[in-house]
């Protein structure tokens, strides 16, 4: 019998990263108990300069759309497209997430998100937005479901 091989690439494969949620508040967990609140916010700004360089750089160019545009890829790649409202008028982007999927995979494998996870959407948002040179406003979150509300502004 003959030799069978099959050419697949991860390409081939659907993305979905949800254990990357539960690993990611583990790294912030160890940073937070060892280190403190200072050093969690410091590594998540510097991973969000390095990693959102190119959202960044397109922002810049075509403003708040870009920002619009990746936050709803996000949820469609989590298959929560239903979860998040974004609203962009002239001066300002708003978005509401009705409940994080992050948050209800962690939930659902056992682990309860710590103190630190809110900071993912908090520090992070505030480094786009300080890179853009606009305002950012975490004006709700909730721990238990990781719904929350905040907005990008124009200063």
């Amino acid at each position: 019998m003959g030799k069978i091989s099959i050419d697949r690439r991860a390409a081939d494969n659907k993305y979905l990263h949800r254990d990357f949620h539960a690993a990611l508040d583990q790294g912030l967990m160890y940073l937070g108990e060892r280190y403190g609140d200072n050093a969690v916010s410091d590594y998540l700004r510097s991973f969000a300069k390095g990693f959102y360089a190119p959202l960044i750089a397109r922002a810049r160019d075509v403003g708040f759309a870009a920002l619009r545009q990746h936050i709803e890829s996000i949820y469609e790649i989590e298959e929560a497209s239903e979860a998040v409202t974004v609203v962009e008028t002239d001066g300002e982007l708003r978005v509401s997430v009705s409940a994080c999927p992050a948050v209800a995979f962690m939930k659902s494998v056992g682990h309860t998100p710590s103190k630190w996870y809110k900071q993912t959407t908090s520090a992070v948002n505030e480094t786009i937005a300080d890179e853009l040179d606009c305002g950012f406003s975490m004006i709700s979150y909730d721990e238990e479901t990781g719904a929350a509300e905040y907005r990008f502004f124009k200063r």
